[in-house]
């Protein structure tokens, strides 16, 4: 057997893997950083939505005022004589 032709194969062999081995550590570096755009993109609209849309929200006070007369409207309502709801 002679290993002067071996210990040439297995060079190109390890330099084949390592060309790859680079070339997918890069593309995988690629991915991650076009993903970390992709995230702070999609954050910064996420936010502008909710900062613009911020007074179309009712606020907790004026939710809970809102809740509890609903609340208070069917707790205390009467029916018709045709089924109607007629407050008290």
């Amino acid at each position: 057997m002679d290993y002067t032709d071996l210990r040439y194969h297995i060079g190109i062999l390890i330099s084949l893997i390592g060309f790859f081995a680079g070339l997918s550590g890069f593309l995988f570096w690629r991915i991650l950083s076009r993903l970390e755009s992709k995230l702070e993109e999609l954050f910064e609209l996420a936010f502008n939505c909710r900062e613009s849309l911020s007074e179309r929200f009712v606020g907790r006070v004026e939710h809970d005022r809102k809740v509890f007369e609903l609340w208070e409207a069917v707790n205390n309502h009467d029916h018709d004589d045709t089924g109607r709801v007629v407050r008290c």
